[in-house]
C-alpha cells in the first residue's frame, strides 16, 4: 500500500483535468478516469511512501503555514512504462513548500520514495499509466490542447493510491 501527501487543485482546475481524462478515454486512451479504483482525483503528491499514518502526516501538515502556490502547467512529460503527466510549473514558492512538507512527513514515514525528496521531485500530475508508443503519440496533441493551466492549490492532505480514500487537513476545503 502506498500513500501520499498530496495537494489538489481548485474546482475549475479539478473540472478541467477530469474533462481531459474522459477526452482520453473517448479517443480509447486509457486514463485516471477508469484506472484501478476509479476514485482519482487531480492532485500533486509531495511525499510518497509505502506506509504513512494519515494522523501523523496531517498533524505535520497542521504545524506548517499555509501558503498557496499556484498551480501553473505549460508543458507534458511522460516517465517511463508510459507514464502521461501534466508537467507543473516548479516555482519557487512550489519547490518550498515541497521541501518543507516533505521534511514534516519524510520522518514520520515507511520507506519514503526517492523520486519524491527534494532536490529529485518532478512536480506533476498524472493522467495515464501504462500507455504504449502509439497511445502516447495519440494522446500527446490531445492534452496539448487543455494547455495551458492555471490554478490554484486549495486542499491538502492525505491519499491512499491503493483505494481511493482521502484523509483532508482540517484547514482545507473538500476536494
Amino acid at each position: 500500500m502506498s500513500r501520499g501527501v498530496v495537494l489538489w487543485p481548485d474546482d475549475p482546475t479539478s473540472a478541467r483535468i477530469e474533462d481531459l481524462w474522459r477526452s482520453l478515454e473517448a479517443a480509447g486512451i486509457p486514463s485516471l478516469a477508469n484506472h484501478s479504483h476509479r476514485l482519482h482525483r487531480p492532485h500533486l503528491s509531495l511525499v510518497v511512501a509505502d506506509g504513512l499514518s494519515p494522523r501523523g502526516a496531517l498533524d505535520a501538515l497542521e504545524a506548517m503555514s499555509r501558503p498557496t502556490p499556484t498551480l501553473l502547467v505549460n508543458s507534458i512529460g511522460v516517465f517511463a512504462g508510459g507514464v502521461l503527466f501534466l508537467a507543473c510549473v516548479p516555482t519557487l514558492e512550489l519547490l518550498e513548500a515541497h521541501a518543507a512538507v516533505y521534511d514534516a512527513v519524510a520522518p514520520l514515514a515507511r520507506n519514503p520514495w526517492s523520486y519524491y525528496s527534494p532536490g529529485v521531485w518532478t512536480p506533476h500530475m498524472t493522467i495515464a499509466y501504462g500507455l504504449n508508443e502509439d497511445q502516447i503519440a495519440r494522446a500527446l496533441a490531445l492534452v496539448w490542447s487543455y494547455l495551458p493551466m492555471e490554478g490554484h492549490w486549495t486542499t491538502r492532505g492525505v491519499e491512499d493510491s491503493d483505494t481511493g480514500e482521502r484523509w483532508l487537513s482540517p484547514a482545507s476545503a473538500p476536494p
